[in-house]
């Protein structure tokens, strides 16, 4: 029997797919060094770690409420009110499985078949699969390395037509690195406002900014208040990736609505991983902050490593752990009757040939560049970033 045309219309994640096959090189006893999850090395903070052991020792292993336990939501509405300049109510917040899951709980609750949700590229490699199974359709309006991948707001002006049911914003975003201004959210505020469609605004990075960066939530804006699902998590920001605990905060409809698919979805998020990402929320702010000092020292190696390289195109990222650098200039070269076509081909090069992994940018929506994770250990980088050097290097 042949599987669903939604199912069959949607791609497994590139970033999962190459990790996947550099951990079974590895198991293999290839010496692969990979550059590809967007994963913090350090360990959840100790005060984390020891909630969750408690939340065990006194059993809390049962069933919660659907969209989360009353203290974390309590502590999500704090967060919102004092960080990011936005007021929830309890039935304005639901608590996931991970920012993932949010932000399908969402598109799910929000999207009918013939809409449109529009995103800038290089985006987050799951949007468009997402949108897709709430069966709307994805738009893409793109930004480029030569303008710092600045979003066009005359591009996205364009793209909304009456079809568009919301608008996904990522910042700092996956993969750029690029960190949205106050004027730019205030110019694409402008937009929403006249239009009256959704933002679902990504903000899972928020912790990870560099340099005069600063963070900036659209939905604090209070003319388009109403219309801003604002999504976070702990996976970023005190290294809870495995935890998958996010949150969601927006309309009460919307977010009552959201609860509803989470509640035939998943039901609640895991008990214990509630309890430990509460202490999170709760607890200080130290070990986010030299994570943050750790991250620009690794992000300041790879830049200078990469701006070394001839023919690669590299920009700065304010924000995030990532490089997405422009490698076009070595399309159609090779190496023996090996020829470099695309990104995909740059990524399976490096990775049989040099036992190193990187994302395709075209699983970003832009096939000129690779995209590298340095949220991993410096020697990873040293090494891999010369085993990088070396494949493009070596191409003729």
């Amino acid at each position: 029997m042949k599987l669903s045309a939604k199912v069959r219309a949607i791609e497994e994640s590139q970033t999962l797919a190459l990790a996947a096959k550099a951990k079974r090189m590895r198991e293999l006893g290839v010496d692969v060094v990979s550059l590809t999850a967007g994963e913090p090395d350090f360990p959840t903070p100790r005060h984390i770690k020891d909630a969750a052991i408690e939340a065990i020792e006194a059993d809390f292993t049962k069933y919660t409420a659907t969209t989360g336990i009353p203290d974390l939501i309590e502590a999500v509405i704090a967060k919102f009110a004092s960080e990011n300049d936005l007021h929830f109510d309890p039935r304005h917040v639901v608590v996931s499985s991970g920012a993932k899951q949010s932000i399908c709980n969402v598109l799910q609750a929000i999207c009918n078949k013939g809409d449109e949700v529009v995103f800038f590229s290089p985006y987050w490699v799951s949007y468009p699969e997402m949108v897709k199974l709430a069966d709307a359709t994805p738009v893409i309006v793109p930004t480029f390395a030569s303008d710092g991948f600045r979003p066009d707001i005359q591009k996205l002006r364009r793209a909304i037509t009456g079809k568009t049911k919301a608008l996904i914003l990522n910042s700092p975003n996956n993969p750029s690195g690029i960190v949205f201004t106050q004027h730019e959210y205030e110019q694409i505020a402008e937009i929403v406002h006249k239009t009256g469609i959704y933002v679902i605004s990504d903000e899972i990075y928020e912790k990870v900014v560099y340099d005069d960066n600063s963070h900036f939530s659209i939905g604090s804006i209070k003319r388009i208040r109403e219309n801003v699902i604002t999504v976070n998590g702990v996976s970023k920001a005190f290294a809870m990736t495995g935890w998958r605990i996010g949150y969601a905060g927006g309309p009460g409809d919307v977010m009552e609505a959201a609860g509803r698919v989470q509640s035939q979805v998943t039901s609640n998020p895991n008990s214990i991983a509630q309890k430990a990402a509460l202490a999170g929320l709760r607890g200080s702010d130290t070990d986010v902050r030299r994570m943050v000092d750790e991250f620009k020292r690794r992000r300041d190696f790879v830049h200078e490593k990469l701006s070394a390289i001839a023919d690669v195109r590299t920009a700065l990222p304010g924000g995030a752990f990532y490089f997405f650098f422009d490698v076009s200039r070595f399309f159609g070269r090779g190496i023996n009757e090996l020829r470099i076509r695309n990104s995909a081909d740059l990524g399976t090069y490096l990775l049989d040939h040099h036992h190193v992994a990187t994302v395709p940018g075209v699983a970003f929506g832009d096939d000129s560049s690779l995209r590298i994770s340095y949220a991993c250990s410096m020697t990873e980088l040293e090494i891999g970033l010369q085993r990088i050097r070396e494949g493009l290097e070596s191409l003729t």
